[in-house]
């Protein structure tokens, strides 16, 4: 297999209901990745990027947070709705999406 152009990780830590903390998993974070995972393969970019989820990003209280590398892409507050946008600028375009940057990490 090829080396990836790009690596999404998809914040989908739940902690106990009641957290002042919250979760992404429990705002929806593994619908999210399912939604992911299946854009990528109908797609046809199996083989050129990589989505997996993953345990706490340290940012469950902006929603749902996704990492993008290599470009180190931050991202808040995703939902099941931004999947297409995320595809077609982010994963497929290589541009950041403003609206769900998180501001205080850099895109490079």
């Amino acid at each position: 297999m090829p080396v990836p152009r790009r690596h999404v990780l998809v914040c989908t830590n739940r902690r106990p209901e009641g957290n002042p903390k919250g979760s992404c998993g429990e705002k929806g974070a593994e619908e999210v990745f399912e939604a992911l995972k299946a854009a990528v393969k109908a797609r046809g970019l199996g083989g050129e990027i990589i989505v997996n989820r993953t345990s706490c990003l340290k940012h469950c209280s902006r929603g749902i947070t996704l990492a993008v590398y290599p470009e180190n892409g931050w991202y808040g507050g995703v939902t099941l709705g931004d999947v297409p946008e995320i595809c077609d600028r982010i994963l497929e375009g290589g541009e950041p999406i403003e609206r769900l940057r998180m501001p205080d990490i850099p895109w490079e």
